[in-house]
């Protein structure tokens, strides 16, 4: 490869990039560009599930269904080395204690694969690989291309998660007026949406200055038995109206629960504050498997969630007063219905 491949590689992607497409279009696109352009016979981008343990495929080039649709593909048996952020070359697949499906390489006529990790602010988030019919090598010119290519990738994908989440809770939101349902579904949508390690929302009691309501999603009761209601000074950093980051969530001081974090597996964490009127309502909590430093455009966009979220949960909060008034009328009208049937005349 010289470098006017390497311009066409990049005016491909860009042009890619700047049309009107939806990310998995986007990526099948850049797998296809990929195997095409390296002249190697697939490729395949996958994403980490959100416990890390498979590799989801999201795009594909080169190959056949039955090799793509061979079975789960276990990260940790097979591309350890790249989730740890390394470049991982088999010259040999048929025999590669690494490789999971070694039948299926050979059913696929596949001889050696590169992989390259999908990072994003020291997190890697998926992979993609090339898989070669014939041994293959890659000059150290080709790996810095792909390295870049991956870090498109990786972009996209985030992206996708974000855009993919605002929609998701705009959904969950106009679903339902009951808080407890509105609250779970928020969590839950955020947190397999994000691939993150757990989410949480607390809501605020009457003085403000205490938690009363807590819902959660990816995180054990244990761990929940372990938040108290005072929030820590990270939180009430947040409810003052901005989104607080925690690098390293078991060891910055200003986490009040950093030993049950860190036995519960996470790494870093998001406080979104909760607020309607500039009057806080409570906090949403990201929690990450691994160390993640938010971009200020995903942070800009979890305070708009958290905006949204706010407004929801006013609203149910509304529903459940004005449902709690009505119940209490009917009631009234009930005991006043039957005493007139008892004593009419009264």
């Amino acid at each position: 490869m010289d470098c006017r491949d390497c311009l066409a590689i990049f005016e491909d992607i860009g042009s890619a990039f700047n049309s009107p497409i939806e990310t998995e279009q986007l990526l099948t696109l850049i797998a296809r560009t990929v195997a095409e352009r390296f002249r190697v016979g697939g490729c395949v981008i996958r994403l980490l599930s959100r416990d890390r343990r498979q590799l989801e495929r999201v795009a594909s080039a080169g190959l056949s269904q039955q090799f793509l649709q061979k079975g789960p593909v276990d990260a940790e048996r097979s591309v350890v080395e790249a989730l740890a952020g390394e470049v991982v070359y088999i010259a040999d697949c048929r025999v590669d204690p690494r490789i999971q499906y070694p039948e299926a390489h050979v059913e696929e006529g596949i001889v050696s694969a590169l992989t390259i990790p999908l990072s994003t602010r020291g997190q890697v988030i998926g992979v993609i690989r090339l898989y070669s019919r014939a041994p293959r090598e890659f000059s150290p010119l080709e790996l810095e291309v792909l390295r870049v290519v991956a870090s498109f990738c990786a972009s996209a994908a985030v992206r996708a998660m974000f855009n993919q989440i605002l929609q998701h809770v705009t959904d969950t939101i106009r679903s339902s007026l009951d808080l407890r349902a509105v609250l779970k579904g928020i969590v839950t949508v955020i947190t397999e949406d994000l691939r993150a390690r757990g989410a949480m929302v607390r809501l605020l009691d009457g003085s403000g200055r205490r938690f009363d309501a807590l819902e959660a999603y990816g995180l054990s009761e244990q761990f929940l038995a372990e938040l108290g209601p005072e929030p820590d000074e990270a939180a009430r950093a947040a409810l003052g109206g901005g989104c607080i980051e925690v690098l390293d969530a078991t060891a910055d001081p200003r986490v009040g629960y950093r030993e049950a974090l860190e036995a519960e597996g996470v790494a870093s964490l998001l406080h979104v504050p909760l607020v309607l009127r500039e009057r806080p309502l409570g906090v949403l909590t990201v929690m990450t498997h691994r160390p993640y430093d938010f971009s200020e455009d995903e942070m800009y966009l979890m305070r708009g969630i958290g905006d949204q979220c706010a407004l929801a949960v006013h609203s149910a909060q509304m529903y459940a007063a004005v449902k709690s008034r009505y119940e209490a009328l009917a009631d009234d009208f009930q005991l006043w219905f039957e005493r007139y049937r008892t004593y009419p005349s009264v």
